[in-house]
Protein backbone atom coordinates (compact mmCIF):
# COMPACT_ATOMS: atom_id res chain seq x y z
CA UNK A 1 0.00 0.00 0.00
CA UNK A 2 1.32 3.41 -1.00
CA UNK A 3 -0.14 6.02 1.31
CA UNK A 4 -1.64 9.25 -0.06
CA UNK A 5 1.25 11.27 1.37
CA UNK A 6 0.31 14.74 0.16
CA UNK A 7 -3.36 14.40 1.11
CA UNK A 8 -2.55 12.93 4.52
CA UNK A 9 0.14 15.52 5.22
CA UNK A 10 -2.26 18.36 4.42
CA UNK A 11 -4.95 16.79 6.57
CA UNK A 12 -2.53 16.27 9.45
CA UNK A 13 -1.18 19.80 9.06
CA UNK A 14 -4.65 21.38 9.02
CA UNK A 15 -5.76 19.62 12.18
CA UNK A 16 -2.33 20.17 13.66
CA UNK A 17 -2.84 23.91 13.26
CA UNK A 18 -6.31 23.71 14.85
CA UNK A 19 -5.03 21.56 17.71
CA UNK A 20 -2.01 23.78 18.33
CA UNK A 21 -4.19 26.88 18.26
CA UNK A 22 -6.41 25.42 20.97
CA UNK A 23 -3.44 24.21 23.03
CA UNK A 24 -1.81 27.61 22.64
CA UNK A 25 -4.74 29.83 23.57
CA UNK A 26 -6.10 27.53 26.31
CA UNK A 27 -2.94 27.21 28.42
CA UNK A 28 -2.21 30.90 27.85
CA UNK A 29 -5.56 31.85 29.37
CA UNK A 30 -5.25 29.31 32.20
CA UNK A 31 -1.64 30.28 32.98
CA UNK A 32 -2.68 33.94 33.10
CA UNK A 33 -5.49 33.15 35.55
CA UNK A 34 -3.11 31.11 37.74
CA UNK A 35 -0.67 34.02 38.04
CA UNK A 36 -3.40 36.64 38.50
CA UNK A 37 -5.57 34.67 40.94
CA UNK A 38 -2.98 32.57 42.79
CA UNK A 39 0.57 33.87 42.14
CA UNK A 40 3.68 33.27 40.04
CA UNK A 41 4.89 30.49 42.38
CA UNK A 42 1.94 28.27 41.37
CA UNK A 43 2.91 28.67 37.72
CA UNK A 44 6.43 27.61 38.68
CA UNK A 45 5.05 24.50 40.38
CA UNK A 46 3.20 23.51 37.22
CA UNK A 47 6.38 23.83 35.16
CA UNK A 48 8.40 21.85 37.71
CA UNK A 49 6.00 18.90 37.91
CA UNK A 50 5.56 18.80 34.15
CA UNK A 51 9.34 18.53 33.78
CA UNK A 52 9.59 15.76 36.40
CA UNK A 53 6.89 13.73 34.66
CA UNK A 54 8.60 14.24 31.33
CA UNK A 55 11.63 12.56 32.86
CA UNK A 56 9.45 9.70 34.11
CA UNK A 57 8.08 9.27 30.58
CA UNK A 58 11.52 7.95 29.68
CA UNK A 59 10.14 4.57 30.72
CA UNK A 60 8.39 4.55 27.33
CA UNK A 61 11.96 3.85 26.12
CA UNK A 62 11.07 4.72 22.54
CA UNK A 63 8.76 1.75 21.98
CA UNK A 64 6.18 3.98 20.27
CA UNK A 65 8.61 5.25 17.61
CA UNK A 66 10.07 1.78 17.10
CA UNK A 67 6.67 0.10 16.66
CA UNK A 68 5.41 2.76 14.24
CA UNK A 69 8.60 2.44 12.16
CA UNK A 70 8.24 -1.35 12.07
CA UNK A 71 4.62 -1.00 10.93
CA UNK A 72 5.59 1.03 7.83
CA UNK A 73 6.74 -2.08 5.94
CA UNK A 74 3.75 -4.14 7.10
CA UNK A 75 1.42 -1.42 5.79
CA UNK A 76 3.22 -1.21 2.44
CA UNK A 77 2.90 -5.02 2.14
CA UNK A 78 -0.75 -5.04 3.36
CA UNK A 79 0.26 -7.56 6.02
CA UNK A 80 -2.68 -7.31 8.45
CA UNK A 81 -1.53 -10.20 10.64
CA UNK A 82 1.84 -8.55 11.25
CA UNK A 83 0.17 -5.24 12.12
CA UNK A 84 -2.15 -6.97 14.60
CA UNK A 85 0.75 -8.76 16.26
CA UNK A 86 2.62 -5.47 16.62
CA UNK A 87 -0.45 -3.83 18.11
CA UNK A 88 -0.84 -6.61 20.70
CA UNK A 89 2.82 -6.29 21.63
CA UNK A 90 2.45 -2.51 21.88
CA UNK A 91 -0.55 -2.84 24.23
CA UNK A 92 1.45 -5.11 26.52
CA UNK A 93 4.39 -2.69 26.58
CA UNK A 94 2.23 0.34 27.35
CA UNK A 95 0.60 -1.37 30.30
CA UNK A 96 4.02 -2.11 31.75
CA UNK A 97 5.12 1.48 31.13
CA UNK A 98 2.06 2.86 32.92
CA UNK A 99 2.73 0.85 36.06
CA UNK A 100 6.46 1.59 35.99
CA UNK A 101 5.77 5.35 35.82
CA UNK A 102 3.40 5.01 38.75
CA UNK A 103 6.03 3.13 40.76
CA UNK A 104 8.88 5.50 39.95
CA UNK A 105 6.69 8.48 40.82
CA UNK A 106 6.06 7.02 44.28
CA UNK A 107 9.81 6.52 44.73
CA UNK A 108 10.51 10.16 43.80
CA UNK A 109 7.90 11.60 46.19
CA UNK A 110 10.10 11.78 49.34
CA UNK A 111 12.65 13.91 47.45
CA UNK A 112 10.21 16.56 46.16
CA UNK A 113 11.14 19.24 48.78
CA UNK A 114 14.74 19.15 47.57
CA UNK A 115 13.63 20.21 44.07
CA UNK A 116 12.17 23.51 45.30
CA UNK A 117 14.53 26.30 46.39
CA UNK A 118 12.84 28.32 49.14
CA UNK A 119 9.31 28.06 50.44
CA UNK A 120 6.32 26.52 48.68
CA UNK A 121 2.93 28.28 48.78
CA UNK A 122 1.47 27.75 52.27
CA UNK A 123 -1.69 25.99 51.08
CA UNK A 124 0.14 23.44 48.91
CA UNK A 125 1.02 19.88 49.87
CA UNK A 126 3.74 18.88 47.42
CA UNK A 127 3.05 15.17 47.79
CA UNK A 128 -0.69 15.38 47.16
CA UNK A 129 -0.21 17.71 44.21
CA UNK A 130 2.41 15.49 42.59
CA UNK A 131 0.18 12.45 43.12
CA UNK A 132 -2.54 14.06 40.98
CA UNK A 133 -0.07 14.78 38.18
CA UNK A 134 1.25 11.23 38.48
CA UNK A 135 -2.19 9.64 38.17
CA UNK A 136 -2.85 11.61 34.99
CA UNK A 137 0.39 10.45 33.35
CA UNK A 138 0.05 6.77 34.30
CA UNK A 139 -3.64 6.65 33.29
CA UNK A 140 -2.70 7.95 29.87
CA UNK A 141 -0.61 4.82 29.27
CA UNK A 142 -2.93 2.32 30.93
CA UNK A 143 -6.10 3.26 29.04
CA UNK A 144 -5.95 2.33 25.32
CA UNK A 145 -2.97 4.57 24.52
CA UNK A 146 -1.58 1.87 22.22
CA UNK A 147 -4.21 2.56 19.51
CA UNK A 148 -2.47 5.83 18.61
CA UNK A 149 0.17 3.72 16.82
CA UNK A 150 -2.45 2.80 14.21
CA UNK A 151 -3.25 6.41 13.34
CA UNK A 152 0.42 7.39 13.28
CA UNK A 153 1.54 4.49 11.07
CA UNK A 154 -1.32 5.09 8.60
CA UNK A 155 -0.47 8.82 8.59
CA UNK A 156 -3.85 9.71 10.08
CA UNK A 157 -2.69 11.77 13.04
CA UNK A 158 -5.56 14.13 12.21
CA UNK A 159 -7.95 11.64 13.83
CA UNK A 160 -6.28 11.77 17.23
CA UNK A 161 -5.82 15.53 16.86
CA UNK A 162 -9.58 16.00 16.40
CA UNK A 163 -10.32 14.03 19.57
CA UNK A 164 -7.61 15.81 21.55
CA UNK A 165 -8.84 19.20 20.36
CA UNK A 166 -12.31 18.54 21.78
CA UNK A 167 -10.77 17.21 24.99
CA UNK A 168 -8.64 20.30 25.56
CA UNK A 169 -11.40 22.78 24.74
CA UNK A 170 -13.50 21.20 27.51
CA UNK A 171 -10.52 20.91 29.88
CA UNK A 172 -9.33 24.51 29.56
CA UNK A 173 -12.86 25.89 29.84
CA UNK A 174 -13.45 23.88 33.04
CA UNK A 175 -10.11 24.96 34.53
CA UNK A 176 -10.76 28.62 33.73
CA UNK A 177 -14.19 28.48 35.36
CA UNK A 178 -12.73 26.86 38.49
CA UNK A 179 -9.98 29.50 38.78
CA UNK A 180 -12.46 32.36 38.32
CA UNK A 181 -15.22 31.07 40.63
CA UNK A 182 -13.14 29.71 43.49
CA UNK A 183 -9.37 30.06 42.95
CA UNK A 184 -8.14 26.78 44.39
CA UNK A 185 -5.13 25.03 42.84
CA UNK A 186 -6.30 21.54 43.80
CA UNK A 187 -9.70 22.06 42.15
CA UNK A 188 -7.89 23.27 39.03
CA UNK A 189 -5.45 20.37 38.86
CA UNK A 190 -7.91 17.51 39.55
CA UNK A 191 -9.46 18.17 36.13
CA UNK A 192 -6.31 16.81 34.43
CA UNK A 193 -6.72 13.09 35.27
CA UNK A 194 -10.50 13.30 34.81
CA UNK A 195 -10.09 14.33 31.16
CA UNK A 196 -7.73 11.47 30.25
CA UNK A 197 -10.47 8.82 30.51
CA UNK A 198 -12.95 10.10 27.86
CA UNK A 199 -10.09 11.10 25.55
CA UNK A 200 -8.53 7.63 25.46
CA UNK A 201 -11.89 5.87 25.20
CA UNK A 202 -12.74 8.04 22.17
CA UNK A 203 -9.41 7.09 20.51
CA UNK A 204 -10.11 3.40 21.10
CA UNK A 205 -13.67 3.48 19.71
CA UNK A 206 -12.56 5.47 16.65
CA UNK A 207 -9.76 3.01 15.91
CA UNK A 208 -12.19 0.08 16.14
CA UNK A 209 -14.54 1.85 13.72
CA UNK A 210 -11.95 3.02 11.16
CA UNK A 211 -9.69 -0.06 11.25
CA UNK A 212 -11.91 -2.97 12.37
CA UNK A 213 -9.48 -5.50 10.91
CA UNK A 214 -6.73 -4.38 13.30
CA UNK A 215 -7.13 -6.11 16.65
CA UNK A 216 -4.66 -7.26 19.29
CA UNK A 217 -3.97 -10.82 18.17
CA UNK A 218 -1.05 -12.99 17.20
CA UNK A 219 2.57 -12.82 18.25
CA UNK A 220 5.65 -11.24 16.78
CA UNK A 221 8.37 -13.55 15.50
CA UNK A 222 11.68 -13.64 17.30
CA UNK A 223 13.52 -11.67 14.60
CA UNK A 224 11.02 -8.77 14.70
CA UNK A 225 11.16 -8.63 18.50
CA UNK A 226 14.94 -8.62 18.37
CA UNK A 227 14.88 -5.74 15.90
CA UNK A 228 12.42 -3.77 18.08
CA UNK A 229 14.46 -4.33 21.24
CA UNK A 230 17.60 -3.21 19.41
CA UNK A 231 15.90 -0.01 18.29
CA UNK A 232 14.42 0.52 21.74
CA UNK A 233 17.86 0.31 23.31
CA UNK A 234 19.13 3.16 21.17
CA UNK A 235 15.88 5.15 21.29
CA UNK A 236 16.04 5.12 25.08
CA UNK A 237 19.38 6.88 24.84
CA UNK A 238 17.97 9.48 22.47
CA UNK A 239 14.98 10.12 24.72
CA UNK A 240 17.24 10.29 27.76
CA UNK A 241 19.51 12.79 26.03
CA UNK A 242 16.65 14.98 24.82
CA UNK A 243 15.11 15.00 28.29
CA UNK A 244 18.42 15.90 29.88
CA UNK A 245 18.87 18.76 27.41
CA UNK A 246 15.37 20.22 27.76
CA UNK A 247 13.28 19.06 30.71
CA UNK A 248 15.96 18.98 33.38
CA UNK A 249 16.68 22.68 32.79
CA UNK A 250 13.43 23.56 34.55
CA UNK A 251 14.21 21.21 37.45
CA UNK A 252 17.65 22.80 37.89
CA UNK A 253 16.22 26.32 37.78
CA UNK A 254 13.64 25.43 40.45
CA UNK A 255 16.18 23.64 42.66
CA UNK A 256 18.83 26.40 42.52
CA UNK A 257 16.94 29.64 41.76
CA UNK A 258 13.46 29.03 43.21
CA UNK A 259 9.83 28.95 42.06
CA UNK A 260 9.61 32.68 41.28
CA UNK A 261 12.53 32.51 38.84
CA UNK A 262 11.02 29.30 37.47
CA UNK A 263 7.65 31.02 37.01
CA UNK A 264 9.07 34.05 35.17
CA UNK A 265 11.31 31.92 32.94
CA UNK A 266 8.35 29.59 32.48
CA UNK A 267 6.41 32.40 30.78
CA UNK A 268 9.14 32.78 28.15
CA UNK A 269 9.59 29.03 27.86
CA UNK A 270 5.84 28.58 27.38
CA UNK A 271 5.92 30.92 24.39
CA UNK A 272 9.03 29.15 23.07
CA UNK A 273 7.41 25.72 23.26
CA UNK A 274 4.21 27.10 21.73
CA UNK A 275 6.22 28.35 18.74
CA UNK A 276 8.01 24.99 18.61
CA UNK A 277 4.69 23.18 18.52
CA UNK A 278 3.32 25.39 15.75
CA UNK A 279 6.31 25.04 13.44
CA UNK A 280 6.75 21.33 14.18
CA UNK A 281 3.27 20.70 12.76
CA UNK A 282 5.05 20.58 9.40
CA UNK A 283 7.40 17.74 10.38
CA UNK A 284 4.89 15.85 12.55
CA UNK A 285 2.37 15.85 9.72
CA UNK A 286 4.93 14.66 7.18
CA UNK A 287 6.89 12.08 9.23
CA UNK A 288 4.92 9.02 8.13
CA UNK A 289 4.84 10.31 4.54
CA UNK A 290 8.64 10.71 4.53
CA UNK A 291 9.03 7.20 5.95
CA UNK A 292 6.75 5.82 3.23
CA UNK A 293 8.63 7.77 0.52
CA UNK A 294 11.99 6.43 1.72
CA UNK A 295 10.64 2.92 1.12
CA UNK A 296 8.99 3.54 -2.26
CA UNK A 297 11.04 6.27 -4.06
CA UNK A 298 14.61 6.60 -5.35
CA UNK A 299 17.52 7.94 -3.32
CA UNK A 300 17.97 10.92 -5.65
CA UNK A 301 14.32 11.91 -5.29
CA UNK A 302 14.57 11.68 -1.53
CA UNK A 303 17.76 13.77 -1.42
CA UNK A 304 16.22 16.46 -3.60
CA UNK A 305 13.17 16.61 -1.35
CA UNK A 306 15.38 16.73 1.76
CA UNK A 307 17.27 19.80 0.51
CA UNK A 308 14.02 21.53 -0.45
CA UNK A 309 12.37 20.79 2.91
CA UNK A 310 15.52 21.84 4.78
CA UNK A 311 15.45 25.21 3.01
CA UNK A 312 11.77 25.70 3.84
CA UNK A 313 12.31 24.61 7.42
CA UNK A 314 15.23 26.96 8.10
CA UNK A 315 13.31 29.80 6.48
CA UNK A 316 10.43 29.10 8.88
CA UNK A 317 12.70 28.84 11.93
CA UNK A 318 14.60 31.99 10.99
CA UNK A 319 11.40 34.02 10.73
CA UNK A 320 10.11 32.51 14.00
CA UNK A 321 13.35 33.48 15.80
CA UNK A 322 13.09 37.06 14.51
CA UNK A 323 9.46 37.31 15.63
CA UNK A 324 10.40 36.07 19.10
CA UNK A 325 13.24 38.58 19.37
CA UNK A 326 11.05 41.51 18.34
CA UNK A 327 7.80 40.52 20.06
CA UNK A 328 8.73 38.80 23.35
CA UNK A 329 9.01 41.93 25.51
CA UNK A 330 5.99 43.94 24.23
CA UNK A 331 3.83 40.81 24.42
CA UNK A 332 4.72 39.96 28.02
CA UNK A 333 4.80 43.55 29.32
CA UNK A 334 2.09 45.10 27.17
CA UNK A 335 -0.42 42.31 26.60
CA UNK A 336 0.09 39.38 28.96
CA UNK A 337 1.33 40.75 32.30
CA UNK A 338 3.44 43.84 33.01
CA UNK A 339 7.09 44.94 33.18
CA UNK A 340 7.62 43.12 36.50
CA UNK A 341 7.61 39.83 34.57
CA UNK A 342 10.27 40.82 32.01
CA UNK A 343 13.71 39.26 31.75
CA UNK A 344 16.78 41.24 30.72
CA UNK A 345 17.01 41.59 26.92
CA UNK A 346 20.41 39.82 26.95
CA UNK A 347 18.79 36.79 28.53
CA UNK A 348 15.97 37.01 25.97
CA UNK A 349 18.56 36.89 23.16
CA UNK A 350 20.05 33.79 24.80
CA UNK A 351 16.61 32.14 24.95
CA UNK A 352 16.17 32.79 21.22
CA UNK A 353 19.60 31.29 20.47
CA UNK A 354 18.49 28.32 22.56
CA UNK A 355 15.33 28.08 20.44
CA UNK A 356 17.21 28.28 17.14
CA UNK A 357 19.90 25.77 18.13
CA UNK A 358 17.17 23.35 19.22
CA UNK A 359 14.91 23.74 16.18
CA UNK A 360 17.07 24.35 13.10
CA UNK A 361 18.15 20.68 13.03
CA UNK A 362 14.65 19.19 13.24
CA UNK A 363 14.35 18.37 9.51
CA UNK A 364 17.50 16.24 9.56
CA UNK A 365 16.20 14.60 12.74
CA UNK A 366 12.88 13.88 10.99
CA UNK A 367 14.71 12.05 8.19
CA UNK A 368 16.84 10.13 10.66
CA UNK A 369 13.73 8.98 12.54
CA UNK A 370 11.79 8.17 9.35
CA UNK A 371 14.70 6.05 8.11
CA UNK A 372 15.09 4.30 11.47
CA UNK A 373 18.76 5.29 11.84
CA UNK A 374 18.61 5.60 15.64
CA UNK A 375 21.30 2.98 16.18
CA UNK A 376 23.88 4.95 14.21
CA UNK A 377 24.27 7.76 16.77
CA UNK A 378 23.44 5.87 19.96
CA UNK A 379 26.41 7.31 21.90
CA UNK A 380 25.53 10.96 21.14
CA UNK A 381 22.80 11.51 23.79
CA UNK A 382 24.89 10.05 26.62
CA UNK A 383 27.78 12.41 25.90
CA UNK A 384 25.44 15.40 25.56
CA UNK A 385 23.56 14.46 28.74
CA UNK A 386 26.75 14.34 30.80
CA UNK A 387 28.01 17.64 29.38
CA UNK A 388 24.66 19.37 29.86
CA UNK A 389 23.83 18.29 33.41
CA UNK A 390 27.33 18.80 34.80
CA UNK A 391 27.74 22.07 32.90
CA UNK A 392 24.32 23.43 33.90
CA UNK A 393 24.73 22.70 37.62
CA UNK A 394 28.27 24.14 37.67
CA UNK A 395 27.35 27.27 35.69
CA UNK A 396 24.11 28.02 37.56
CA UNK A 397 26.06 27.86 40.82
CA UNK A 398 28.74 30.17 39.38
CA UNK A 399 26.36 32.70 37.82
CA UNK A 400 23.18 32.37 39.93
CA UNK A 401 21.42 33.05 36.65
CA UNK A 402 19.18 31.26 34.15
CA UNK A 403 21.94 31.88 31.60
CA UNK A 404 24.04 29.29 33.41
CA UNK A 405 21.43 26.64 32.59
CA UNK A 406 20.91 27.65 28.96
CA UNK A 407 24.52 27.95 27.76
CA UNK A 408 25.50 24.27 28.20
CA UNK A 409 22.29 23.20 26.44
CA UNK A 410 23.03 25.46 23.47
CA UNK A 411 26.56 24.06 23.31
CA UNK A 412 25.23 20.50 23.18
CA UNK A 413 22.74 21.28 20.41
CA UNK A 414 25.29 23.05 18.20
CA UNK A 415 28.51 21.14 18.85
CA UNK A 416 27.34 17.60 19.62
CA UNK A 417 23.84 17.00 18.26
CA UNK A 418 23.82 18.84 14.94
CA UNK A 419 27.06 17.54 13.34
CA UNK A 420 26.58 14.00 14.61
CA UNK A 421 23.01 13.68 13.28
CA UNK A 422 23.99 15.22 9.94
CA UNK A 423 26.87 12.76 9.57
CA UNK A 424 24.52 9.84 10.18
CA UNK A 425 21.93 10.71 7.53
CA UNK A 426 24.53 11.59 4.89
CA UNK A 427 26.60 8.48 5.51
CA UNK A 428 23.79 5.93 5.73
CA UNK A 429 20.88 7.54 3.84
CA UNK A 430 22.23 9.83 1.11
CA UNK A 431 25.81 8.52 0.75
CA UNK A 432 27.67 11.83 0.57
CA UNK A 433 27.15 15.57 0.32
CA UNK A 434 27.80 16.41 3.98
CA UNK A 435 30.15 19.35 3.29
CA UNK A 436 27.63 20.96 0.96
CA UNK A 437 24.94 20.50 3.61
CA UNK A 438 27.09 22.14 6.29
CA UNK A 439 27.81 25.06 3.95
CA UNK A 440 24.10 25.39 3.13
CA UNK A 441 23.18 25.36 6.83
CA UNK A 442 25.77 28.01 7.72
CA UNK A 443 24.55 30.18 4.84
CA UNK A 444 20.92 29.94 5.95
CA UNK A 445 21.92 30.64 9.56
CA UNK A 446 23.77 33.80 8.53
CA UNK A 447 20.68 34.95 6.63
CA UNK A 448 18.61 34.31 9.78
CA UNK A 449 21.04 36.35 11.90
CA UNK A 450 20.91 39.21 9.41
CA UNK A 451 17.11 39.07 9.29
CA UNK A 452 16.87 39.07 13.11
CA UNK A 453 19.25 42.02 13.45
CA UNK A 454 17.55 44.05 10.71
CA UNK A 455 14.05 43.34 12.00
CA UNK A 456 14.99 44.22 15.60
CA UNK A 457 16.65 47.46 14.52
CA UNK A 458 13.57 48.44 12.51
CA UNK A 459 11.26 47.57 15.42
CA UNK A 460 13.27 49.54 17.97
CA UNK A 461 13.30 52.53 15.62
CA UNK A 462 9.59 52.55 14.73
CA UNK A 463 8.10 51.03 17.94
CA UNK A 464 10.61 51.35 20.80
CA UNK A 465 8.31 50.69 23.79
CA UNK A 466 7.12 47.43 25.35
CA UNK A 467 3.42 48.09 24.81
CA UNK A 468 0.48 46.46 23.05
CA UNK A 469 0.64 49.13 20.33
CA UNK A 470 4.32 48.30 19.75
CA UNK A 471 3.43 44.64 19.40
CA UNK A 472 0.87 45.40 16.68
CA UNK A 473 3.40 47.53 14.78
CA UNK A 474 6.31 45.13 15.21
CA UNK A 475 4.55 41.96 14.01
CA UNK A 476 3.95 42.96 10.35
CA UNK A 477 7.22 44.93 10.27
CA UNK A 478 9.21 41.86 11.35
CA UNK A 479 7.53 39.61 8.79
CA UNK A 480 8.13 42.09 5.95
CA UNK A 481 11.81 42.63 6.79
CA UNK A 482 12.52 38.89 7.24
CA UNK A 483 10.75 37.78 4.06
CA UNK A 484 12.47 40.52 2.06
CA UNK A 485 15.94 39.52 3.27
CA UNK A 486 15.35 35.80 2.67
CA UNK A 487 13.99 36.50 -0.81
CA UNK A 488 16.97 38.69 -1.74
CA UNK A 489 19.52 36.03 -0.79
CA UNK A 490 17.75 32.83 -1.91
CA UNK A 491 15.24 33.52 -4.71
CA UNK A 492 17.69 32.29 -7.38
CA UNK A 493 18.39 28.98 -5.64
CA UNK A 494 17.07 25.59 -6.79
CA UNK A 495 15.58 24.97 -3.36
CA UNK A 496 13.54 28.16 -3.56
CA UNK A 497 12.17 27.21 -6.98
CA UNK A 498 11.37 23.66 -5.90
CA UNK A 499 9.63 24.81 -2.74
CA UNK A 500 7.64 27.40 -4.69
CA UNK A 501 6.61 24.76 -7.21
CA UNK A 502 5.67 22.32 -4.45
CA UNK A 503 3.48 24.89 -2.71
CA UNK A 504 1.81 25.84 -5.97
CA UNK A 505 0.92 22.20 -6.69
CA UNK A 506 -0.52 21.78 -3.20
CA UNK A 507 -2.65 24.92 -3.54
CA UNK A 508 -3.93 23.87 -6.98
CA UNK A 509 -4.92 20.43 -5.68
CA UNK A 510 -6.86 21.98 -2.85
CA UNK A 511 -8.62 24.43 -5.18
Amino acid sequence: MKLARTKNTLRNTLWGVIYRTVTLIGPFAVKTLIVKRLGIEYSGLSSLFTSILTVLNLTNLGFSSSIVFTMYRAIVDDDIDAQCAMLRFYRHVYRIVGFVILGLGLVIMPFLPHLVNGECPADINLYMLFAIYLVETSFDYLMFAYVTAIFSAYQRNDTTLKISTVRYIIQYAAQAIVLIVFPNYYAYIIILPLMVIPNNIANYLTARKEYPELTCRGSLDAETKKDIYKRVGTLFGHKLGNTALVSTDSIIISAFLGLTAMGIYGNYYYILTAVNALVEIVTNGALSGIGNKLVTDSKDDNYSLFRTLSYGWMLLIGIAAACMLCLYQPFIAGIWYDKNYLLDIRLVVLIIIYFYSWMFRIMQLTYRDAAGLWTRDWLKPYIAMAVNIVGSIWMVKMTSSIAGVLLPTIFCFLVIYFPWEAWVIFKYLFNGGLKNYFAMTVFYTLISLLACAAAYAACVFFAPYDTAASFLIRLPLTLIVCCAIWWCFTHRSKEYERLKGMLRRIVRRQI
